[in-house]
C-alpha cells in the first residue's frame, strides 16, 4: 500500500492543486474523500492532512495570483482573520456536537450561501459591476460590510475546522455578494484560505492527528499544480471565465451542500 501512495498521491495531488487554484479554492474538499475512500485512510488523520497539504497549495497559488494582480489583499486580509477565528473554535465545536447533525446544519448553511450569487446571475449584473471594477483591484470596506466580510471569513473557518476543508464556498460566495469581479474572486479566495490552512494545521497538530508521510506525498505534488494553475488561468478569456464560473460554483456548491445534508 505505501508503494501506492508514492506512485500516486503526489499525482493526486498535482491535478488537485491545478483544479483548485485554477478555479479558487484549497482542496479541501477534494482531499478529505480521496484519502478517506481510495486510500483508506481514517476520516480524523485524512482531515489533518486535508489542511496540511491545504496550506503549500493555496501559499502558491496566492502568490501566483498575486503576481497576475488578482488579490485583493485588504478585503483577504479581513475574511483570513475570520477564517483563523473560525478555524479554531471549528475545531473545538467539532468535538461537542455529533458530526452527523453538524454536517447538515452546515449543508442547509452552504445553500443559503449561494443565494447572492444565484441573485446575481439573475440580475444580469455581473459586466456592470465588472466594468467598475477593472481598473480597481482593492475594495474599501466599512462598517457593516466589513463585518460581513469578517462573517463569511468565519463561516469558511468553521467548515476548515471542523472537516478539514479549504472552506472555499463561503469566502467564494462573500466576496461575490460584496461586488468583486469573478477573476478578483479567484485570487482572493485562495488568498484567505491560507489562513484557515495555517490555523487548522497549528490546531491539529497540537492533538497529534498528524500524518507526515501523507502530507509530503500530497503536498509535493500539490504545490507543483498551484503553482502552474494561475499560469493557466491568466490564458483564459476572462469574459468567458465571467460567464462560465458562476454556473460552476453554484452546482459545486449546491452538491456539496445535499451531500452534506444527505449523508
Amino acid at each position: 500500500m505505501f508503494d501506492i501512495y508514492l506512485i500516486f498521491l503526489p499525482l493526486v495531488g498535482f491535478l488537485i492543486g491545478l483544479l483548485v487554484t485554477t478555479l479558487g479554492g484549497g482542496g479541501g474538499a477534494l482531499y478529505v474523500p480521496v484519502l478517506t475512500l481510495l486510500f483508506g485512510v481514517t476520516p480524523q488523520v485524512a482531515v489533518a492532512t486535508s489542511l496540511a497539504t491545504v496550506l503549500p497549495t493555496t501559499a502558491v497559488g496566492a502568490y501566483g495570483h498575486h503576481r497576475l494582480g488578482n488579490v485583493d489583499v485588504r478585503t483577504g486580509l479581513i475574511l483570513g482573520v475570520g477564517g483563523i477565528i473560525g478555524t479554531l473554535i471549528g475545531a473545538y465545536i467539532g468535538n461537542l456536537i455529533p458530526a452527523n447533525v453538524l454536517k447538515k446544519a452546515l449543508g442547509v448553511l452552504l445553500l443559503i450561501m449561494i443565494i447572492p450569487m444565484i441573485r446575481r446571475v439573475l440580475q444580469g449584473r455581473k459586466k456592470q459591476e465588472n466594468d467598475k471594477m477593472e481598473d480597481q483591484e482593492t475594495l474599501r470596506l466599512t462598517g457593516s460590510r466589513r463585518i460581513l466580510a469578517s462573517f463569511f471569513g468565519f463561516l469558511s473557518g468553521i467548515l476548515a475546522g471542523v472537516f478539514g476543508l479549504s472552506g472555499t464556498p463561503p469566502v467564494t460566495a462573500g466576496l461575490y455578494s460584496l461586488g468583486l469581479p469573478a477573476v478578483i474572486v479567484v485570487g482572493t479566495t485562495v488568498f484567505v484560505l491560507v489562513f484557515n490552512s495555517i490555523a487548522g494545521v497549528a490546531g491539529y497538530l497540537f492533538l497529534g492527528r498528524f500524518d507526515l508521510t501523507l502530507t509530503l506525498l500530497l503536498g509535493s505534488g500539490a504545490v507543483v499544480g498551484a503553482f502552474i494553475g494561475p499560469r493557466l488561468f491568466a490564458r483564459i478569456d476572462r469574459k468567458v471565465f465571467e460567464k462560465i464560473l458562476p454556473p460552476i460554483f453554484i452546482t459545486i456548491s449546491i452538491v456539496f451542500g445535499l451531500s452534506l445534508i444527505l449523508t
